[in-house]
């Protein structure tokens, strides 16, 4: 798809500095990997700033030190760097039709992307990577037929999201928000050490409507370590295996086409993975590795398999159709550009200090239909009412700064959703680093009848209800609280972890459907009021309770994964149920591995007989399963109240 040309954020390849030749004649390589380098240049800028700041605060101070809101970290000698203290916008590379030729990895060449670097670890800082075709059919990657590098048992990718110079070596848990999308990858011929992408994810990321081609490669697509995303609309073929998967917690899979790969559709290792949609011709869908875990939850198909296959779960759904869960609707903002606004056109300063509300709120009220964000930073001190002409706001990635009345909570949100309409409403493209979190508001308030998608949201407590009876969707979304974190160093430095006390996500009375649920760092993560819930791979980080339901309220989690979970809040159950109904199709419990650990995995209010026997035979069902994994010998306790 292709943006207006008032979306600066949006940068063409094809345009100068880069002129990257699409008509397949001339090696593109340098100048996509130019093009990558300069998306990521301003972020790296304020890395190194952290990094200097915590120098200089060590050599002035002595001993540990610590930058922002868990920007950068001195710790026993070790810098670890997450952020820079603001975030700058994020540039998303666009890839007009035709034919790019490369003969190399396409990936970021910098030396210096690290949040954390030892003698023999490497974890990158390779976040915000983002790149789209106009077309999937028409925009094409080509490898060149017989490249260098791309020798029979290389394993070499045409595009990395991690620059990876060693496998298995270096890894990641801060690539969040990286996409690819509308594209082909084709592989060439005689490449037989090719794979088409190493991508790396954190928390949240997307692969949607892409095509990866082979001639006797490798792998079509390789999921680093932690990665987790939503992968939507996948055609792979020509592959000793389309997908490799390691140690993925969770990663959402919907409509792949597998076909023509020799050994099997999948090759996987410790995988946390949902599958709907899927056709893998007459070879196996799964190869399992000798000795690995992992949990696979498969919609209405038992799939095919080879290897050992211990230890690992696969789940099919279980006919209750009332329980399955949705691809949020379409968004068909492309359809008329002359309905775009940019919000700078109505007065809005993205210069960090300028408060930008006033602006922004004449933008929701002129009736266009798609407010857009530029480039830059907008502060906003209010509140802004969404009107029923909106149907959407595309963040752009912009920085978003909020101001200090709703830092301190004297405004429930950012944005609400205040008028009815038939049409849906739709939030895109919100990239916030935990600076952004540190405050006690929602980005969103809810409080009208109208169905709500969210779309690529990273941000702070995300949203609630004030009005019932609409269908919610959240589709790669990470919304986290601020005040928490489970660093051993800042326990030694008498540093006590405070959790937030704002709900991130809440519903009454709502229909939700969610894929790649990721919510961390409160007391609370979710708080299901009377509603129906339905998540493909939800994850939380921090011991708050993962999802506290009330009022006959219904829960169903296919895959969870709760990380850093365990003692430090000592009242917090894994899930709390008063009158309501949980369903779990598999999950991983990492707890604190320093103290004595216990994990309480449900507190229940329940009054009948019938409904204490629910619980009891819900349990048996995790343990029977296996689904509550303890690597370090957490003691699971479960108790029933009345």
């Amino acid at each position: 798809m292709r943006y207006p040309d008032f979306c600066k954020n949006i940068i063409d390849v094809t345009k100068a500095p880069y002129f990257a030749d699409n008509t397949g004649k001339t090696d593109c390589t340098a100048a996509l990997k130019a093009a990558i380098d300069d998306s990521l240049r301003d972020y790296i800028e304020g890395i190194e700033k952290v990094k200097k700041e915590l120098l200089e605060l060590h050599k002035k101070y002595g001993g540990n030190v610590y930058v922002g809101e868990e920007a950068g970290k001195y710790i026993d000698g070790e810098i670890y760097i997450t952020s820079p203290k603001v975030k700058p916008p994020v540039k998303q590379l666009f890839l007009p039709n035709g034919t790019y030729l490369v003969s190399d990895t396409v990936s970021y060449t910098f030396d210096n992307l690290f949040t954390r670097q030892t003698a023999d670890y490497v974890c990158e800082l390779c976040r915000f990577i983002q790149i789209f075709g106009e077309s999937t059919q028409n925009t094409i990657i080509k490898l060149a037929d017989n490249s260098n590098g791309f020798e029979k048992g290389n394993k070499k990718p045409v595009l990395s999201f991690n620059k990876a110079s060693k496998e298995d070596r270096e890894s990641t848990n801060c690539a969040q928000m990286n996409m690819l999308q509308d594209i082909t990858i084709d592989c060439g011929k005689g490449n037989e050490g090719a794979i088409g992408m190493l991508y790396a994810a954190s928390n949240c990321g997307r692969i949607e409507n892409v095509t990866i081609k082979g001639d006797n490669g490798f792998c079509g697509l390789d999921f680093d370590y932690g990665s987790e995303a939503c992968v939507r609309n996948i055609t792979i073929a020509g592959f000793d295996y389309g997908i490799r998967t390691g140690h993925t917690s969770p990663l959402v899979m919907d409509n792949l086409e597998l076909s023509n790969n020799k050994i099997a559709g999948i090759l996987t290792k410790n995988g946390n993975i949902t599958l709907r949609n899927v056709s893998y011709g007459e070879i196996p869908l799964f190869c399992f590795l000798k000795g690995e875990n992992g949990r696979y939850f498969c919609d209405s198909f038992t799939p095919k398999w080879i290897g050992d296959k211990d230890g690992n779960f696969v789940f099919v759904e279980d006919g209750n159709h009332s329980a399955r869960n949705k691809l949020p609707p379409h968004n068909p903002k492309f359809k008329d550009f002359e309905s775009w606004v940019l919000v700078d056109d109505f007065g809005a300063v993205a210069d960090g200090t300028t408060d930008c509300s006033v602006a922004i709120q004449h933008a929701m009220e002129s009736g266009k239909e798609v407010i857009v964000f530029g480039s830059g930073s907008y502060k906003i001190e209010r509140t802004i009412k969404v009107p029923a002409t909106v149907q959407t706001i595309d963040f752009q990635n912009a920085s978003i700064i909020a101001g200090l009345s709703l830092v301190i909570g004297e405004m429930e949100s950012m944005f609400d959703i205040c008028e009815e309409s038939e049409e849906p409403f739709f939030a895109e493209n919100f990239s916030a680093e935990l600076q952004f979190c540190s405050g006690f508001f929602r980005l969103f308030k809810h409080s009208a009848k109208r169905t709500v998608v969210f779309i690529d949201m990273m941000s702070c407590p995300l949203y609630f209800n004030t009005v019932s009876g609409s269908d919610v969707y959240f589709d790669n979304c990470f919304t986290l609280t601020p005040h928490y974190s489970q660093d051993a160093g800042l326990h030694r430095d008498g540093y006590v972890p405070v959790f937030c006390r704002t709900v991130p996500v809440e519903v009454h009375g709502q229909n939700v459907y969610a894929k790649n649920l990721n919510i961390e760092r409160a007391d609370v993560e979710l708080i299901n009021d009377n509603s129906k819930v339905i998540v493909d791979g939800y994850k939380v980080e921090g011991p708050g309770v993962l999802v506290k339901s009330i009022n006959n309220a219904y829960t169903r989690l296919n895959l969870f994964n709760a990380a850093w979970w365990g003692n430090k809040i000592e009242e917090n159950a894994l899930f709390e149920l008063h009158d309501s109904r949980l369903d779990l199709v598999g999950g991983n419990i990492f707890c604190y591995p320093d103290e004595e650990k216990y994990c309480l995995a449900f507190r229940v209010y329940r009054k009948t007989k019938e409904e204490r026997k629910y619980i009891k035979e819900c349990s048996e069902k995790l343990e029977g399963l296996d689904a509550l994994r303890r690597p370090w010998g957490c003691l699971i306790k479960r108790i029933d109240l009345e």
